[in-house]
Formats: structure tokens, C-alpha cells, sequence
């Protein structure tokens, strides 16, 4: 069996703490749906006296009466493989004569390492991602088959060679076809995978935390070029404290190995976004090159343009299913990118702050109403929402209409502000999703004046 955990799995083993005095300890590793890995660990109390208890060591990783915790790192040894678990943290521990501890590991790294760290900074960190494919575009597998009289032969050409790298804020980035595949000489062939990749590395180690802080910007683009709710798919890292460990004992050169993240391992088994909604990206890697992936990841460095970023994208991503929280969340990312196009820090009326970012991506509805209009609308429900004394509460079609349009408003922020083409942005709101958010005011009559009040003028017919 694979050294890896997957939901269902329930591995007995042995644990180490690094510390060589003392007896061995066992555990349970184990899968849960939401944090990922846990550590089942049984101890016994200390006897009154008894300084040399098989579980004094551990009974204190227990402790609710001081600041006593889990060792930061531990190493799991079964029959599978070595697991080794970073970043520790007290997950409970039941009461009573025979005691059960819990272990919530944040990170876990499915190798053994060359020495015994509290904290593991390595090379190379890279994860996929849903839609980093169709945002790629990358062809690494073609073939080609010629008929003839006796049949056909096809020719399967394999060239992962198709990248494009940039670096920024400390790191190096790349975007990276991949292959993977397995056959058999005269018996059979089998494509396992060819999802690209998204590759960090810093040449003086990071965490795999940091590391991930520093791709989040890429899914943060992904989720606003899709409109749609994406996931971290898997994570591996690369560094010469996890070489390939040969059964001589030998150690070569490092090569990536499977990591599980606390914070992303629920994403793992979200189900797949459909095919045909990830086919037409509203931009593509072709269309920001080097210069462009490099522009956007400083942009998001600078924590007022992250914060403008981040609502919109948990928006995107499903936070909420209620319209409420999804218009004020919104309303919020707006106001954010409002004072970041100002640039001035100085503090406006939060229609004004949505005002500029209608203005700078040049998004005109007329048939809705005014930018000043459209944007004191959003702003007004947004405050009709905070404040319960107001009287003024909007109607289900308005508040849907609010949220579909402010999420338009939102995507269409990259275009100028990565100075891509015009042409462009003209597509983005030729699509779908554009014109669906219009048609919801559109259809059933809505209009908004100057003053972002509500103006009813009757249904549009559905061959209108």
C-alpha cells in the first residue's frame, strides 16, 4: 500500500518526538473530512512518584492546567511508510483512568526527513489548481494517425516543455505543463494525468505555509477570470531535507513528495467543476505573459488591493449561499478597490469608492442606470442590509440583480489594471455572465435613478 491517507484510512503505527531517551510510543492516524489528519495518541497517567511511566512524556503533551503541547513536529512509522507531521496543535483529550489524546497536524509531509526540525523551510512547493488548465491553454500531448490499406497507425507525441515563469515578492514562479503516464510495450498505454501546475521555489526555504500564501494570488486570479468556485487540488514539495531514501539506507537526490495542508485538504474532494464552464476564461496565461503574471502578483502583495481581492473571491468560491451576505461581502471588495484606484487614503462615501471603479473599467449600463446610479444603488442595499432601523429592505429580484451585477464589476477590475487589451474586456461583457446579471434588471423592469432609487418600469418580455 501507498504511504499516503485518504478518507476511510486508519493507520497504526509508532510515533517519534526526536527526543531518543524514552520508551516508544504508539498511535493512530487517522482521516477526518473536514481538518484533515488527526493523531489518536493513548496514554496513562502518571503514577504519584513514578518517575520513569512509560507515558511521561507523553501525558504532558495533554495538559489542560499549563501551557503544555504537542512537540511541533512528530514523526508516524507504519508497515506504509513515515509520515512526518509539522505544526502540531492540541485537538482535545478525553478525561478518565485510560485517556485518548488528539493531535491536529497543519501540515503533513509523506516522507521522512534528513533530520529532526520544529519547522521544515524547503526549495520547492507547486499545486494544482481547477481552471489553471483552461487558463494555461498548454498542448504537451498531440498525436496523429495515418490510415492505410492494413489499418491505421497513430503516433502519440508527449512534450510537457510549455511554461512561463516570473518572479516576484521574494519568490520564483512558474506555470508548468505536466504529463504523467504509463504503458507497455506492445500491451497497452495510459494517460494518468496532465493538469499544469503552479511551482514556487525560494532559494533560502520557506514554509509550506508561506509558500502557499504566495500561490494564493494565482487561485485568487483563477477564481475572478471563472466566475466559478475552484479548488487546491494537491500539493508536493522538493528540498534536500526530504531526499528518495533508497532500502540501503542511501539518500538521492530529492524528488517531490505528497503534502497535505490543513487549510486546503477538504478542497480535495469538492466536486469537479463542470468541463464546458472552465472552456472560456475571460483571460488567458497567452494574454498576460511573464510581465503581466509578475504585475498582478505585486499588485496583490499590497494588503489594501488583497483585501479588495479576497471577499469578491470567497464570494465566488461559495462562502455564502444567501444573497445578503454575498451583496455586503461584495459591496465591501468594491469599496476596497474604490479607495485602492484613489490611491490618496483619503475616506469617501463607500458609492463614490464603487463609482471610481466603474469608471476606471470603463462599465457603462444605461439601460440599468447612471455609474453614479449603479453605484449608490449597491452602496444604498448594502446599508439598508447593515442597519435595521432603515425601513427600506430590498426585494429578492433587486438583491439578486445587485449581487450578479457586483460581481461583473468585480472580474472586470483586472482588465485595465493588468493593462491588458481593450478587445478583451469588450468579450468579458459580451458573455454570459455579463449579459445574464444586466437581464436580471432588464426583465423584470428595474431601473435605478441617480440616487440609486429603485425604478420599476414594467417586464420585458422574454422575445424582447
Amino acid at each position: 500500500m501507498t504511504n499516503e491517507l485518504a478518507p476511510g484510512d486508519v493507520r497504526v503505527g509508532h510515533i517519534s518526538d526526536g527526543i531518543e531517551e524514552g520508551p516508544v510510543q504508539s498511535g493512530t492516524l487517522t482521516f477526518d473530512e473536514e481538518g484533515g489528519a488527526q493523531l489518536l495518541v493513548a496514554y496513562l497517567r502518571d503514577e504519584l512518584g513514578d518517575e520513569a511511566s512509560q507515558f511521561a512524556r507523553t501525558s504532558t503533551w495533554f495538559r489542560f492546567t499549563d501551557d503544555s503541547k504537542p512537540p511541533a513536529t512528530l514523526l508516524f512509522f507504519d508497515s506504509r511508510g513515515i509520515v512526518t507531521l509539522v505544526d502540531n496543535r492540541l485537538g482535545g483529550a478525553s478525561l478518565g483512568s485510560y485517556p485518548l489524546g488528539r493531535i491536529r497536524p497543519q501540515v503533513l509531509i509523506f516522507q521522512r526527513p534528513r533530520t529532526f526540525k520544529e519547522e521544515y523551510r524547503v526549495r520547492d512547493f507547486k499545486s494544482t489548481i481547477d481552471g489553471l488548465e483552461a487558463f494555461a491553454g498548454f498542448r504537451p500531448i498531440s498525436f496523429e494517425t495515418v490510415h492505410s490499406e492494413g489499418g491505421y497507425r497513430t503516433t502519440i507525441a508527449i512534450e510537457p516543455s510549455e511554461r512561463v515563469e516570473w518572479e516576484a515578492c521574494g519568490f520564483q514562479y512558474v506555470i508548468r505543463a505536466n504529463v504523467a503516464w504509463t504503458g507497455q510495450e506492445g500491451r497497452s498505454f495510459e494517460l494518468v494525468d496532465s493538469q499544469p501546475y503552479v511551482q514556487t521555489t525560494n532559494e533560502a526555504g520557506a514554509t509550506p505555509h508561506d509558500h502557499l500564501a504566495a500561490q494564493w494570488s494565482v487561485r485568487a486570479l483563477l477564481t475572478l477570470i471563472s466566475g466559478i468556485k475552484l479548488a487546491w487540488r494537491s500539493h508536493q514539495l522538493r528540498d534536500d531535507e526530504f531526499p528518495m531514501w533508497m532500502l540501503s539506507g542511501d539518500a538521492h537526490d530529492p524528488h517531490f513528495v505528497d503534502v497535505q495542508l490543513a487549510g486546503t485538504v477538504e478542497q480535495h474532494r469538492w466536486p469537479k467543476p463542470e468541463t464546458a464552464s472552465l472552456q472560456s476564461p475571460s483571460v488567458r496565461l497567452a494574454d498576460l505573459g511573464s510581465g503581466g503574471m509578475q504585475k498582478w502578483v505585486e499588485l496583490y502583495a499590497d494588503e489594501v488591493f488583497e483585501r479588495a481581492v479576497q471577499p469578491a473571491v470567497e464570494v465566488i468560491n461559495g462562502a455564502t449561499s444567501f444573497l445578503e451576505p454575498q451583496l455586503m461581502m461584495l459591496a465591501i471588495s468594491l469599496d476596497r478597490f474604490g479607495h485602492f484606484r484613489h490611491g490618496d487614503g483619503r475616506r469617501r462615501a463607500m458609492w463614490k469608492n464603487i463609482e471610481k471603479c466603474l469608471i476606471d473599467a470603463q462599465l457603462d449600463w444605461p439601460e440599468i442606470g447612471s455609474r453614479r446610479g449603479i453605484a449608490m444603488a449597491i452602496s444604498n442595499i448594502n446599508n439598508d442590509l447593515k442597519h435595521p432601523d432603515r425601513e427600506q429592505y430590498p426585494e429578492t429580484t433587486e438583491l439578486a440583480g445587485a449581487v450578479y451585477l457586483s460581481k461583473i464589476i468585480v472580474r472586470a477590475q483586472l482588465f485595465d489594471l493588468l493593462g491588458l487589451p481593450d478587445t478583451l474586456r469588450q468579450e468579458f461583457l459580451r458573455s454570459n455572465d455579463a449579459r445574464n446579471a444586466v437581464d436580471v434588471f432588464v426583465r423584470h423592469g428595474l431601473r435605478v435613478d441617480d440616487e440609486g432609487t429603485r425604478v420599476v418600469t414594467g417586464p420585458v418580455g422574454l422575445d424582447s
